[in-house]
């Protein structure tokens, strides 16, 4: 770092014409933003290149201060920052707004999926939405549902290994496939498990060669395979315990509970929890906790499935709607060994065995 860059301050930053600015001050010059605006109010086309300015603006000086100087951060990944806290306390006002809420963010999943996925396919946006789930789901039930002293320190204990064994599986997951993706840059010939590279599948979201690629999953930013499947499976099961766990534990110290056989609690009547804010705010989280839990149950499920019928779900998604109803069995499955063998093949397998081949010059 030269001596010029270690006399930024934490809000400045060097703009793309390699002038030095400032957060603040990048508001007061507002040029392309102008002409973007003026001409969308007059009702004419915006030209190519005055859009491509504005994007590269906007994407300029979206920054946060820090150490040294403003760091760049991206629009996408910053929205689940605002997002997802916004919607917890605005569902923790009443019944309505909760229902309000969690459709709104539910129908904005979904129209944003496709749109991320071909006009940003490498969009960290699903991935901080998980960990801002976490993160902000952990610190509720921390801070909030445990000042209730309701909660018992060898249950706060139980989910607290819950968690730390969902994180620690995302990321034995993530970085099996980031080892993968790391071969597939090289620009020598690779042997992996007795297969050349020719052969492994182009992932058209995070645009690498992988092998025995199952699928993409956008929310642990990473490709699929049969490397990694195992630890994925694993975390899915570790955040669905973890997920109803807390949601149990919470609903039941929110709400009135009632025994069930003599030794479970569970939640009863939760009518006045909208009656203070942190009741609200405890009961809401446990509603999206139960909601999240769901939706990975469906996903392991057919993970399940599709492990089981020997079926990979890059193939499961072409078949027709014919074959789905007949679970893929009028097909031709080339990958099917037989269940065992099948579920052999994700339980046994480890870390890549890969021979590197240098080209001849």
């Amino acid at each position: 770092m030269s001596d010029e860059e270690r006399d930024l301050c934490c809000c400045e930053y060097y703009d793309l014409t390699n002038n030095r600015n400032h957060i603040l001050a990048c508001l007061c010059n507002c040029t392309d933003l102008d002409e973007a605006v003026d001409s969308f109010l007059k009702g004419q086309t915006i030209a190519e290149e005055n859009k491509t300015r504005f994007q590269n603006t906007m994407r300029d000086r979206l920054r946060i201060p820090w150490i040294g100087g403003a760091r760049q951060v991206a629009f996408d990944s910053v929205l689940p920052l605002m997002i997802l806290p916004l919607m917890l306390l605005t569902a923790s006002l009443s019944l309505w707004w909760t229902v309000f809420s969690f459709s709104t963010v539910g129908m904005f999943l979904l129209l944003i999926f496709n749109f991320f996925i071909k006009t940003i396919p490498r969009t960290k946006f699903f991935f901080v939405w998980t960990i801002t789930s976490i993160i902000l789901l952990y610190f509720i039930f921390e801070f909030v549902v445990i000042p209730f002293l309701k909660i018992l320190i060898e249950e706060n204990v139980i989910l607290s290994v819950l968690i730390f064994a969902f994180i620690m599986c995302l990321y034995l997951t993530k970085s099996r496939a980031d080892q993968l993706t790391s071969l597939s840059e090289s620009e020598s010939d690779l042997i992996l498990n007795g297969k050349n590279i020719e052969g492994f599948y182009s992932c058209k979201i995070c645009d690498h060669r992988i092998p025995d690629k199952d699928h993409h999953c956008v929310w642990f930013d990473c490709c699929i395979t049969n490397h990694n499947q195992c630890s994925f499976l694993l975390s899915l099961i570790f955040a669905i315990l973890a997920l109803l766990y807390s949601s149990n534990l919470t609903l039941t110290s929110v709400c009135h509970p009632f025994e069930f056989a003599k030794s479970i609690l569970l939640p009863d009547d939760c009518s006045e929890v909208y009656y203070q804010f942190e009741l609200g705010l405890s009961f809401v989280s446990a509603i999206y906790s139960i909601l999240v839990a769901i939706l990975l149950w469906l996903v392991l499920m057919q993970q399940i499935m599709l492990v089981s019928l020997g079926i990979p779900l890059r193939d499961w998604n072409k078949l027709s709607f014919t074959s789905k109803l007949c679970l893929g069995l009028n097909t031709n499955r080339p990958h099917n060994k037989g269940i065992i063998n099948n579920w052999s093949k994700i339980l046994c397998q480890t870390s890549p065995k890969y021979t590197v081949l240098h080209r001849d010059v």
